[in-house]
């Protein structure tokens, strides 16, 4: 096969996403056009692009097989990484899925010739990847820039409560995605729909029981900072089995169509679980308070005795790593092992609690990275993937995960602080919102003078509170007070030299860590005097250097950060200039910064505040975002100016 003699115009024609894939692709099947395409209109600098690829999905009695199939063009040498691909199904005791019929091939276009390097069965690797997952691995052959990688498999999966459905998104970009799906008459569906593409269009086709999505122009996803997980946020779809139709026969023989639906209220999904019997060995332990915890709970008020609890299952307890939602093994296990899954630790916190009278309930989650943003509101099981537990003490709320001693009570891990969760309850299950009341931010305070005329000295206090204290507990404590990686957190851009740093263990009941600190700095006595009033603790360097922005930004909890400095003015120096004061904030009023100057007495006193009062703040406020932090960022390294007084000359004196 050769070129046609194209003209210009048709050229470029050819070269268009629309043109190139007007027809659906077929594999082993290729045009001109996809041997031309070297750069993606919309992402320019791509180092290579899915040209198509196509997920055809049929039920088979009650196993789903889905035909898949995959092109790419690599467009730069960077690309040639594509050429490694894994192809990962879930196995589990029974071969709940699993994937055959590979067929993969690399194309090239040489000397006006096609040529194939197709690849072998021998080419193709299964590895088990732990926990019922296997991958299949393989490599193409022969991969240089311009090659199209092209790769068809089927996948079956038995199980139909979940269809894990179809991402439309890739690392890299894509110039067409198409998920088509068609359900029998007997089984029906509900669909959950992510992405701004995905949710408007228009899916339904003319033939029964067939649905289609054909997207275009998919940006590829790419890590952003303080961003939660490009999963959160991709464009896709998934399903849920809703109902089904089943035969029954009455008492005269009668043959009769019948249906069973699935799921219809949050009451339901809770049922779903509450109703398997390992889970209701936590709900309803029959164990006594003492065979459970061995804790007494004579002379204690509530929350101590709720504090004691968590404190005594999350170091007792062993966290086997493995997430889940619900419990393999059943209480009186757990209690003789001490070890299990996160459901299974949590839960046994959940029956240690409601054994001493404590209001307890267990709360699914999607934690950051399970690829949900948001949660649907209606039963969606596969939806959640963390279970973790609220306890009601004293009309306050507390939300628990126990199986990360480091993480005091009250506290949950950063990538489970979202902003809803599945409450599970005998009665009225449902949706809450989850909202975090701890008080976070740094608290700074620099008292700055000249010491002995020619050193200046910088005396730091800095009070880490709520999840700022917690989050950096490995980095504040005693023990690393000589640490680079602590000094790098607080002396981030001044020539000073830091004298030893004093950390204070937080406070355990008021969860925060103070550290004291002093730095020197040699000064010229003949020279002006430059002051820094402080240093910033967050986003130094800028993390924000792009000019736009794909995904929200996700800040992760509410802060507010305090800055005050005081700086006497050295005798024999002027006050010349200093920063301007500032006071700013986002049109959403998401975030907000204010800087003041005041000089009092012969003395500088300098304040700023940082507050976030929303931590998610969405891509169309990016620009003001990083205006903002810009603003921060430089307003920080701005000094104040001592101008060093000339001494008057005898004949100056004379003169006057």
């Amino acid at each position: 096969m050769t070129f046609s003699k194209f003209t210009i115009g048709l050229l470029i024609l050819l070269i268009s996403p629309n043109f190139i894939f007007s027809q659906e692709m077929r594999f082993g099947k290729y045009n001109d056009a996809e041997f031309i395409y070297s750069e993606v209109e919309f992402e320019p600098e791509a180092d290579a692009v899915v040209l198509q690829e196509a997920s055809y999905n049929m039920f088979l009695g009650v196993v789903l097989e889905s035909k898949i199939h995959r092109r790419i063009k690599v467009l730069k040498e960077s690309g040639k990484e594509q050429a490694n691909v894994t192809l990962k199904y879930y196995k589990g005791d029974d071969r709940i899925q699993d994937i055959y019929k590979i067929k993969a091939q690399t194309v090239n276009f040489v000397n006006e010739e096609i040529q194939i390097e197709k690849l072998s069965k021998s080419d193709f690797y299964e590895v088990d990847a732990g926990n019922g997952w296997m991958e299949i691995r393989f490599t193409f052959p022969q991969v240089q820039v311009g090659s199209i990688i092209d790769f068809t498999y089927v996948k079956a999966d038995k199980s139909i409560l979940s269809i894990d459905g179809w991402v439309f998104q890739n690392e890299i970009p894509t110039l067409k995605s198409i998920y088509d799906i068609t359900f029998p008459d007997f089984i029906w569906y509900k669909s959950l729909k992510q992405g701004i593409k995905t949710i408007s269009h228009d899916f339904k086709t003319k033939t029964k029981g067939n649905f289609r999505w054909e997207l275009d122009s998919l940006k590829g996803f790419t890590t952003e900072p303080y961003m939660t997980h490009f999963q959160d946020y991709l464009e896709k779809v998934s399903f849920q089995l809703e109902g089904y139709e089943y035969r029954e026969l009455d008492s005269f023989g009668t043959d009769l169509n019948q249906t069973k639906s699935l799921f219809d209220t949050w009451q339901d999904l809770t049922d779903f679980f509450a109703d398997r019997l390992e889970f209701k060995t936590y709900l309803t332990p029959k164990k006594k308070t003492r065979q459970i915890t061995g804790l007494g709970s004579e002379g204690k008020d509530t929350l101590q005795l709720a504090k004691d609890i968590y404190e005594h299952v999350s170091n007792e307890y062993n966290y086997s790593g493995i997430s889940a939602i619900t419990p393999s093994k059943d209480f009186s296990e757990i209690i003789e092992s001490k070890n299990g899954n996160r459901a299974e630790i949590n839960l046994s916190l959940l029956a240690h609690l409601r054994n001493h009278g404590i209001i307890a309930y267990p709360v699914l989650i999607s934690s950051k990275g399970n690829g949900r943003s948001n949660l649907v509101p209606f039963p969606f099981v596969d939806q959640f993937n963390q279970l973790i537990v609220v306890a009601s003490i004293a009309n306050k709320v507390y939300y628990l995960d126990a199986t990360d001693s480091s993480i005091p009570f009250g506290f949950l891990p950063s990538q489970f602080l979202v902003n809803q969760g599945f409450l599970m309850l005998e009665e009225n299950s449902g949706l809450i919102d989850i909202q975090s009341h701890h008080s976070s931010g740094y608290y700074v305070f620099d008292n700055i003078l000249i010491e002995d005329e020619s050193s200046l000295k910088r005396e730091t206090a800095v009070k880490a509170m709520g999840f700022d204290g917690v989050y950096n507990a490995g980095l504040f404590k005693a023990e690393n007070s000589s640490s680079a990686a602590l000094k790098e957190k607080l002396i981030t851009y001044q020539q000073e030299n830091l004298n030893p740093v004093f950390v204070f263990e937080k406070n355990p009941k008021s969860n925060y860590t103070i550290i004291k600190y002093t730095t020197t700095k040699d000064i010229d006595e003949s020279q002006n005097l430059y002051v820094n009033p402080f240093q910033l603790l967050r986003w130094e360097p800028n993390p924000f250097v792009r000019s736009t922005r794909t995904f929200p930004i996700d800040f992760g909890y509410l802060f507010t950060d305090r800055y005050g400095a005081k700086i006497e003015i050295p005798a024999g120096y002027t006050l010349d200039d200093y920063p301007e004061d500032v006071s700013m904030t986002l049109p959403s009023g998401a975030m907000s910064f204010s800087y003041k100057v005041n000089i009092i007495n012969e003395t500088a006193i300098i304040n700023s505040v940082i507050n976030v009062s929303n931590q998610l703040i969405g891509p169309q406020e990016y620009p003001d975002l990083k205006y903002l932090i810009d603003i921060i960022s430089s307003k920080f390294k701005e000094p104040l100016v001592f101008v060093k007084n000339q001494a008057m000359s005898p004949e100056s004196n004379s003169a006057e």
